[in-house]
């Protein structure tokens, strides 16, 4: 299984936080994560490794990550995920919108814009 890569940026720029917030999810996570905080210019990161995400999904690490970062009063500003396989960003789909099953993508139509 591929390892995915996710990192979480937030509105601090105390790399304590992205410590704590790292040790939580690898808590959490067992041998599913390899996480840590570092810095990152004027804010402050937890860098993800995904190496089981069946085992932990995305947005299980999205969350976890969130409900620790509200402990300090701070948020999650923004994400970066690498290259992912697409059955893991259905994974999140279904889990975000409450699905029993995946859900079903369709390819855009010959000369539709997919933008639109």
């Amino acid at each position: 299984m591929k390892v995915l890569d996710y990192t979480l940026y937030l509105s601090t720029d105390d790399v304590r936080v992205a410590y704590h917030l790292a040790r939580v999810l690898n808590q959490k996570g067992g041998g599913a994560i390899a996480a840590r905080g570092q810095e990152a210019g004027r804010e402050t990161a937890v860098v993800v490794h995904l190496l089981d995400w069946q085992a932990f999904p995305l947005l299980r690490v999205l969350e976890t990550v969130r409900a620790a970062a509200r402990t300090f009063n701070i948020q999650i500003s923004r994400g970066v995920l690498g290259p992912a396989p697409g059955e893991a960003i259905l994974e999140v789909a279904r889990q975000a919108l409450l699905l029993d099953s995946p859900p079903v993508i369709i390819a855009p139509e010959p000369g539709e814009n997919a933008k639109g």
